[in-house]
């Protein structure tokens, strides 16, 4: 019987899977796309359906399914196995409880809390008015089970109990933010009390935190007013930077639509689902992070903010842009009819939301409009006001085309030389960020092990070619012990089969140990990226000599290093053995003049 890790690989296509994600394209037998973890040109990402693997050539990184959600959403195995066991439709039995790790308890806490939370809305007594309320905002029942609304109790430990009598313990309730540690004494309180809960989920719908609102703002007479909303804090499992509300919902519709359309708040983000316009996120009243724009990009490369129309609003919009443009996303600014918020305009004419969107402007020529309207471009304080407005903006646009478009258009508008403008740029331009990635590998960083894998690459996807190189290609040119364990590996195959065909290549790997197999499935995907373009395919022997010229080359000149290191130390000698000379001297000239031979 296969295991839960055997089911959901056999149910679950890795190229579907990572296409979801990263747009994928053929690549020989199989698929490359532009790698997800590091920035990148030239695709070096590499995908194997057959053997259900992916490998990225330029930062290292690779695996299976599991690894590669855990790479891209930062998840732990256990967690990756219940998004993917889900998916696949695969029952997990008899969990393993090595596997609970705190991340793992703390998400266990908040799966099961979310669903009380929900109970408690539903059914008790005390949340009638919030029931009332979220009706009254127009909320249907289907949106409220879909999204999972809740309330917490007004008492002040009824969710700590209640989950202390679930079995749970006092550190992992606390780890996962929903308790507070009383002034005196020994306890907990509860962190959310009396509010209409909102849970929050990571990409892959899993609770991962909690935002809480407040329906009746003032609970006592002479009390000071608390905040409309509190949200849970950072933990283990939750950085509010990372996160978006309804990304888990809207991913598919943002890669259908092919743009993602971002508001400000909860409701506005459930009443547009609710309205059908389902590509739709929420940054919770904050400001959009540079952590969340390069997620986006994933699916999508334009943006619409629809942020409220107040100052505290523009000012988040402003921040959010600033991102996005460095970012290179095409970026819009929707406006919202007659000064609403998204969710108000949706309940009055949903039509009209639909409308809205439409008419976005790109994000430049919304605040152009914005700065025009508000200056007199006959005085020139107000020219100069207008420039320190915008200056900054287009310092932030990456794409120096655009950015020269709207350099232009500055300069017409407040009647100087562009290039007078483009020297006040500097001024303003944004100091640049070190790019976020991963740390190269050796595979990245050494360029003769590189140059070793690309040779063996050649000699799989071209078996033929081994025929020239058996006989003078020394092991040894070849960096790495295990690239040099595969070469013989080839050669005797080689010897033995006389194979003519990469297929039969493939046929023999499933002999070999799994780490053998799991080097030789890497070179086959390098294969395909490299190789597979049949218009190249005529100068394959010229770049099988040129990558063993280089590296015979390298060989040579290091083993020349050392044979003079050698011989100078034992010319420094008084005493000592220098029966070991000529022979030294006899090796220095036979490299000397193979090296030679290859200039």
């Amino acid at each position: 019987m296969p295991t839960p890790v055997e089911e959901i690989k056999q149910r679950l296509d890795l190229v579907d899977f990572i296409n979801e994600h990263v747009p994928l394209k053929p690549a020989g037998q199989n698929w490359k796309a532009r790698c997800p973890f590091h920035n990148e040109r030239t695709p070096s990402f590499m995908v194997s359906r057959e053997r259900g693997t992916w490998h990225c050539f330029g930062c290292g990184r690779g695996g299976d399914i599991f690894t590669f959600l855990q790479e891209l959403e930062g998840l732990e195995f256990p967690e990756a196995l219940r998004v993917l066991a889900k998916r696949a439709g695969v029952t997990l039995r008899d969990y393993d409880p090595k596997l609970q790790t705190q991340r793992t308890k703390v998400l266990d806490v908040l799966r099961w809390v979310s669903r009380y939370y929900h109970q408690v809305l539903l059914r008790s007594k005390e949340a009638a008015g919030s029931r009332d309320y979220l009706r009254e905002r127009g909320l249907s029942d289907e949106t409220i089970e879909d999204w999972q609304l809740g309330y917490a109790s007004a008492q002040p430990e009824a969710t700590y109990q209640a989950l202390r009598q679930k079995g749970f313990a006092d550190d992992d309730i606390f780890q996962a933010g929903l308790t507070i540690k009383k002034d005196r004494g020994v306890g907990y309180l509860d962190r959310f009390r009396g509010r209409i809960m909102f849970p929050i989920a990571d990409p892959q719908g899993t609770t991962i935190a909690f935002s809480g609102r407040i329906y009746e703002p003032a609970l006592e007479p002479n009390r000071a007013i608390p905040p409309k909303y509190i949200n849970s804090p950072q933990t283990i499992v939750y950085n509010k930077s990372l996160i978006l509300y309804g990304l888990d919902k809207a991913r598919a519709a943002i890669k259908k639509a092919n743009r993602a359309i971002i508001v400000e708040g909860y409701m506005d983000c459930l009443a547009s689902h609710q309205a059908g316009v389902t590509n739709v996120v929420a940054t919770c009243g904050t400001a959009l992070t540079r952590d969340q724009v390069h997620y986006l990009k994933r699916f999508t490369n334009a943006l619409i903010f629809a942020f409220d129309q107040d100052p505290a609003g523009a000012q988040a919009v402003l921040r959010g842009v600033d991102q996005a443009l460095q970012a290179q996303v095409d970026v819009f600014i929707l406006t919202v009819p007659h000064g609403k918020d998204p969710d108000e305009l949706i309940r009055r004419d949903p039509a009209a939301w639909g409308q809205a969107i439409t008419q976005a402007k790109p994000a430049l020529d919304y605040f152009f409009s914005q700065a025009m309207d508000k200056h007199d471009l006959r005085r020139v304080q107000d020219k100069k006001a207008v420039a320190r407005e915008l200056l900054p903006i287009i310092a932030k646009v990456a794409d120096p085309i655009e950015q020269a478009h709207y350099l232009q258009r500055l300069a017409a508008a407040v009647g100087v030389e562009a290039a007078a403008l483009k020297r006040s740029l500097s001024a303003s331009r944004p100091t640049p960020r070190q790019s976020a990635g991963v740390t190269p590998t050796a595979s990245s960083v050494d360029r003769w092990r590189a140059i070793s894998e690309r040779l063996l690459a050649l000699l799989i996807h071209q078996p033929q070619l081994l025929s020239q190189v058996a006989g003078s290609l020394e092991t040894a040119i070849l960096v790495g012990d295990d690239l040099q364990r595969l070469y013989k590996t080839l050669v005797v195959w080689y010897t033995e089969h006389r194979f003519s065909q990469r297929a039969e290549i493939e046929t023999l790997v499933v002999d070999l140990d799994p780490d053998q197999q799991e080097r030789f499935t890497i070179l086959f995907l390098l294969a395909d990226k490299e190789f597979s373009a049949a218009s190249d395919a005529t100068n394959r022997e010229e770049d099988l000599l040129t990558m063993f010229t280089a590296l015979k080359r390298r060989w040579l000149s290091q083993q020349l290093y050392e044979l003079e290191q050698d011989i100078r130390r034992l010319e420094g000698q008084t005493t000592g053995d220098q029966t070991a000379m000529p022979t030294l001297l006899d090796r220095f000239q036979q490299l000397t003049r193979q090296l030679r031979e290859l200039n």
